[in-house]
């Protein structure tokens, strides 16, 4: 039976993060494991939300769960459950390694969306001012780098885990690299060399703002849809006049290929293109377009950039269109 705790009068919201290797081949086991999980989660007093985010090599290899409960005592609920150790039970065949779990208070302050990395490390008790010391040191030299978002440090929790967590993050994952590869960051990991002998990282593609998503009832805002819709049309354009006059036209519908046949390749092979590389490509550059949040003289701005963007889009497809493929 679950083990009962005292709800603290001010207790915050607490985000519980799983970071799992599944083995390749038990991929579908997981997803129908996560379904059954997700039922018994819906039951579990104090549960707010979920998020699930698949593998993303080479930048995350695991598969990260995102649990949000009201208190940290509704989190030690579920981690301390029957039903959890049934619902772990049942897929522990599929891991690669152990389980981590780390977690979160809700306190810290969002940030825009970023890249980061979770640090999990054991610390002795009568090391833990000197950890702390070494902790600040850190978070001063991180602090000088490019693109730094926030150092968090999270003490072990009792029932939870025995492990100090660190999320550090930064704006990109370049910068998170520039960090993490520096010299100074070597020179630091020398000085606390005790700190380092299990020290284990983990990637993730999500900032500060996706772990404390839902903890105070605040969403992201969303991107704008209009402008998402015209930055996807502006790369679409010129590929589906590439793909079609060049491509579809004198090597698949010349050789008698049903119309029918040859959209459904275009389409195809756009839409890969387009989801993998243009389409992200193109938010990057934009991405001060994106935010909601900008100035009205902003986002006017980025209006007049796409109507003369495809106007030359529409006259360089012109001149395309001229030249013979057959």
């Amino acid at each position: 039976m679950p083990h009962s705790h005292p709800r603290s009068p001010a207790a915050s919201p607490v985000s519980v993060i799983f970071q799992r290797r599944i083995d390749d081949a038990s991929y579908a086991d997981y997803a129908r494991w996560q379904k059954r999980a997700a039922e018994a989660l819906a039951t579990v007093p104090g549960f707010i939300d979920q998020d699930i985010v698949p593998p993303s090599p080479p930048v995350q290899d695991d598969w990260v769960d995102v649990l949000r409960f009201a208190t940290v005592e509704d989190a030690r609920a579920w981690l301390d459950s029957d039903r959890r150790t049934e619902l772990v039970a049942e897929i522990k065949h599929a891991f690669i390694g152990n389980e981590d779990v780390h977690l979160l208070t809700g306190e810290q302050t969002r940030e825009q969306s970023a890249t980061s990395v979770v640090i999990s490390c054991h610390v002795a008790p009568e090391d833990e001012s000197a950890f702390m010391d070494w902790q600040r040191k850190i978070s001063a030299a991180e602090a000088g780098f490019r693109g730094f978002r926030g150092h968090k440090v999270e003490r072990p929790v009792q029932g939870i885990t025995e492990d100090w967590t660190i999320v550090l993050s930064f704006d990109t994952e370049d910068n998170l690299a520039s960090w993490m590869d520096s010299p100074e960051r070597a020179a630091l990991l020398k000085e606390g060399e005790k700190f380092n002998k299990n020290l284990r990282i983990r990637k993730a593609s999500y900032g500060f703002d996706f772990w404390f998503r839902g903890a105070g009832g605040d969403e992201p805002p969303p991107v704008p849809v209009a402008r998402s819709n015209l930055l996807a049309l502006l790369v679409l354009y010129p590929l589906v006049v590439i793909w079609g006059h060049f491509v579809s036209a004198p090597f698949i519908e010349a050789h008698g290929v049903p119309i029918a046949v040859a959209l459904f390749l275009a389409n195809l092979v756009t839409t890969q293109i387009l989801g993998w590389w243009a389409v992200p490509a193109a938010f990057k550059v934009f991405g001060w377009w994106m935010d909601p949040a900008i100035s009205p003289r902003r986002r006017n701005l980025g209006y007049a950039v796409m109507i003369a963007l495809f106007g030359i889009s529409i006259a360089v497809c012109t001149l395309l269109f001229m030249i013979p493929t057959t």
